[in-house]
C-alpha cells in the first residue's frame, strides 16, 4: 500500500469518527433528560454567582466605603474648580462607586446648563490649544514621570511616609 493510499484511509477512518461525533453530540442535544441536566447545572451556577456577589458586597467595610466617597467627592470638587478656573463649560456631573473588591469609581463629565455657563467659558479646542504642549498623561495622580508614579506607589505603602 502507497503513501497516498494509507493518507486516503487514515482521512476516511478520521471522517467516520468525526460523524460519529457529531451523530452522539445530536443525540445528546435532543436527549430531554440530558437538556435538563444541563439546564440544571446552569441555573446551579447561575446560583453560586448570586451568592459570591452578595459575599463581595458584605466584606465592604462600610468606612472604607464612607472614605472613598469623600476621597471621590473632594476629587469632583477640586476637578471643578479647575475646569471654572480654566473657563470650561465642563463639569464633573455624577460619581458613581461600584461595590467591587477594589472599589471602582466612575465619574460622569456633564455640560454646564446654558444660563449657568460663565460668559468666558471656551470650548474645549480652544482650551486645548492654548495649553503648553505637556508629556502625555500617565497617571491621573498628577505626575506624568514613571519614577515619580514608582516613588508614589512605594510612599503609598509606607505608612511614615505621606506623600506630597
Amino acid at each position: 500500500m502507497s503513501f497516498l493510499d494509507r493518507a486516503k484511509n487514515a482521512a476516511g477512518q478520521m471522517a467516520d469518527q468525526a460523524r460519529q461525533t457529531v451523530e452522539q453530540v445530536t443525540d445528546r442535544a435532543g436527549d430531554p433528560a440530558a437538556q435538563e441536566r444541563m439546564r440544571l447545572r446552569v441555573s446551579g451556577g447561575m446560583r453560586l454567582a448570586g451568592r459570591r456577589m452578595r459575599t463581595v458586597v458584605e466584606r465592604i467595610d462600610p468606612a472604607t466605603l464612607a472614605d472613598l466617597i469623600i476621597k471621590a467627592t473632594a476629587v469632583q470638587e477640586l476637578t471643578n474648580r479647575a475646569l471654572r478656573e480654566r473657563g470650561s463649560p465642563y463639569r464633573i456631573a455624577e460619581i458613581t462607586v461600584a461595590a467591587t473588591i477594589p472599589p471602582g469609581v466612575n465619574f460622569t463629565i456633564g455640560r454646564v446648563a446654558e444660563g449657568e455657563t460663565p460668559a468666558d467659558s471656551r470650548s474645549s479646542t480652544e482650551l486645548l490649544a492654548d495649553a503648553p504642549a505637556e508629556e502625555a498623561i500617565l497617571s491621573l495622580g498628577g505626575s506624568s514621570e514613571i519614577t515619580e508614579l514608582a516613588e508614589l506607589a512605594d510612599a503609598e505603602d509606607d505608612p511614615a511616609v505621606t506623600p506630597a
